[in-house]
């Protein structure tokens, strides 16, 4: 049997935010449940005790209610310090003995394979610590912490990460056993371990860059990145998976929509098309909301929602008509935003999906497409606020950043362009299909 504790006592005053950093939103969803997902959804974790601070139990039970309907979810309050929340942990847990593995809450993308590897290697040793080389040299410096004494041998040296694994009976015997004066010199549980038992055998797993902890404002930022550049596996483990789906596509008659209308129907999905040639412009919320009526008479659920109409002019933003300037914002961010608008109640019915398209320059503006920049910048920040103002509807939202692609649109902007250097459709399409399938709301994919 295998327990995993999430360790979620702590304040955070290091991030310097008065809400301690595990209920901080990451993407949609507070931080501690994107760890709360990792192990819940792991198949060998059959019990999972999350600390929290005890000014938080109502947060805490929010986040954690939907799982505990499926696996044992324990809440345990957490103590002064590190050392005394997982004496409080090892304390429900009692004198059984079973594999355990404590993760800091705010280290949000450990992965399946980190965590397999844990228990696997507590069939040989007594505990385990999940380490990463250091890229950096690391230096003793003296009790006054003035003076440098020593540099180690980098190649020997490894930074920590969690989890940490235990068998618990281990564990609880080395911190009965401690001395409780000195529990404040240590910082981690295979640090009391380790002096109390000197000639324990603790292996090493090999962590990864990515379960980074969260502990300060630009570890947050790096978190975002990390997250909307689809690097941390996407887990959507409540949502019912449908290998059948309704799919409303906007933009469907050219380019990116119609590359992902031909594969969502090769996988067997009903699939709703619009565009302008069709008679629905996302300009006019009128026919938008026309649209919606139209297709919810033929479909009992909308599973999700897709934009790919867009507008791309080039040209110095002084020399641009204020037709042209409108138009792009019109169709690129106000058409997005009439499409949400319309779609909410019926993606608030079936917990579905809107998805949205954005671009690789909204990360930064670039001469001669100033306004296009602008527009898909805004298309991220709307997906991004939208994630967090639908959270509480289970309505997942996301978006696409993908870089130039061979499509019409593209090629009449740029006639010399070389469409060898340009994406091909059928590669976004696929990674379109992949976050429809699993989605994971606030991402922002970028496709390179």
């Amino acid at each position: 049997m295998a327990v995993a504790v999430i360790l979620g006592g702590g304040k955070g005053t290091r991030f310097g935010d008065p809400l301690p950093k595990q209920f901080k939103v990451l993407g949609g969803k507070p931080i501690v449940q994107y760890t709360l997902e990792a192990f819940f959804s792991h198949p060998a974790i059959d019990e999972i005790i999350v600390t929290y601070p005890v000014e938080y139990r109502k947060e805490i039970e929010k986040i954690t209610a939907p799982f505990a309907a499926k696996k044992m979810v324990t809440l345990v309050a957490g103590g002064a310090s590190r050392m005394e929340t997982t004496m409080a942990a090892l304390s429900a847990i009692g004198d059984r003995h079973v594999k355990i593995l404590f993760h800091d809450a705010v280290r949000p993308f450990v992965s399946h394979d980190i965590i397999s590897d844990s228990l696997a290697a507590l069939d040989k040793h007594q505990a385990v610590d999940v380490v990463i080389p250091t890229a950096d040299t690391i230096v003793s410096v003296d009790n006054a912490q003035e003076c440098l004494v020593s540099i180690p041998k980098r190649s020997l040296l490894r930074r920590g990460q969690t989890p940490q694994g235990f068998w618990s009976d281990g564990l609880t015997a080395a911190y009965r056993a401690i001395d409780s004066e000195i529990l404040d010199q240590f910082s981690d549980d295979c640090g009391v371990f380790l002096y109390q038992y000197p000639d324990a055998d603790i292996g090493v797993v090999c962590g990864d860059d990515k379960n980074i902890k969260i502990t300060t404002p630009i570890d947050f930022f790096l978190a975002e990145q990390i997250l909307y550049s689809g690097q941390a596996a996407s887990r959507s483990v409540l949502s019912e998976e449908k290998s059948q789906k309704s799919v409303v596509v906007f933009g469907a008659s050219s380019g990116l929509g119609a590359s992902a209308v031909k594969a969502m129907e090769a996988k067997g999905w009903q699939v709703f098309s619009a565009s302008r040639s069709t008679g629905t412009d996302i300009c006019n919320p009128e026919q938008v909301n026309r649209f919606f009526k139209e297709v919810a008479a033929k479909t009992s659920d909308i599973d999700a929602v897709a934009v790919f109409s867009g507008v791309l002019k080039t040209g110095k933003i002084t020399e641009m008509t204020r037709e042209e300037i409108s138009q792009m914002i019109d169709v690129n961010l106000v058409g997005s935003l009439n499409v949400a608008l319309a779609a909410f109640p019926y993606l608030k019915k079936s917990s579905g999906h809107l998805f949205m398209v954005s671009s690789s320059s909204y990360f930064r503006g670039r001469a001669n497409s100033a306004v296009y920049s602008a527009s898909k910048a805004a298309v991220v920040n709307l997906t991004q606020a939208l994630s967090e103002e639908w959270a509480d509807d289970n309505i997942a939202v996301s978006c696409i950043a993908p870089r130039r692609a061979n499509t019409p649109m593209r090629r009449k902007a740029f006639p010399n362009e070389d469409p060898a250097i340009c994406l091909d459709p059928e590669i976004v399409s696929r990674q379109v299909i992949a976050m429809l399938e699993h989605p994971q709301t606030g991402l922002i994919k970028h496709i390179y």
